[in-house]
């Protein structure tokens, strides 16, 4: 089963939000970060993550997943810049690979993880399944050479492709080419439960799963 379009042009989410004046009201259509401002915006990850470590933590994972600021830059349907931010699959991971470069040195690689949703369109971020394929390959090698010692890859599962909605029947594509593309330690999450946790495991698609709905949700 295929998740994902062929063409995806939306950049408009149909999504809604809640805000203190009420709602629901339409996302807004964000705006083209200019290249002045992402020198800043990196430095302020890096800051954040010499923050955690002087607060105790024992290290920090950058959110590169599920429609957010790096994930923008990352998908072909989001990324619609022709600077040197966009274009070419090196030119929109450039944001990515610059986070982590600037974390791994502010606190160690060895303290630094990051997640990914290859297959996920949430918030109208989205790739074809051929080309989240030959992207992410590409992006473990690159995370890699330019990030060495990485703590750990964390993916999502490509049956929770669109927010927490999971998909219904088989799903033709996984995250076995990302595990095997990377040398470091392969998280996965996304609707596991007990026994496909296991599974995941035991057929050697990961080294550990994630949990993260059960744990995060309200108690009501």
């Amino acid at each position: 089963m295929n998740l994902m379009n062929p063409r995806m042009t939306c950049l408009l989410c149909s999504l809604q939000i809640f805000t203190p004046k009420g709602g629901p009201f339409k996302y807004p259509m964000p705006r083209a970060l200019d290249v002045s401002e992402i020198p800043g915006i990196v430095g302020e990850y890096a800051a954040a993550a010499r923050n955690a470590i002087e607060a105790g933590f024992d290290g920090i994972e950058i959110h590169g997943a599920n429609g957010y600021l790096l994930d923008q830059f990352w998908k072909d349907s989001s990324n619609t810049r022709t600077d040197q931010y966009g274009g070419s699959d090196e030119n929109k991971a450039r944001l990515l690979i610059e986070v982590m470069s600037a974390v791994a040195d502010a606190i160690g690689a060895d303290r630094c993880g990051v997640r990914l949703s290859p297959y996920n369109t949430f918030l109208d971020a989205c790739d074809t399944v051929e080309r989240a394929v030959e992207k992410n390959v590409w992006l473990m090698k690159e995370l890699d050479r330019r990030v060495p010692g990485l703590a750990y890859i964390h993916m999502v599962e490509p049956r929770l492709a669109g927010g927490n909605v999971e998909a219904e029947g088989e799903i033709d594509h996984t995250l076995n080419p990302f595990r095997q593309a990377t040398s470091r330690p392969f998280l996965a999450a996304g609707g596991l439960k007990r026994d496909t946790a296991i599974a995941t495991i035991t057929k050697g698609e990961a080294d550990a799963v994630v949990f993260g709905r059960y744990f995060i949700a309200n108690p009501d």
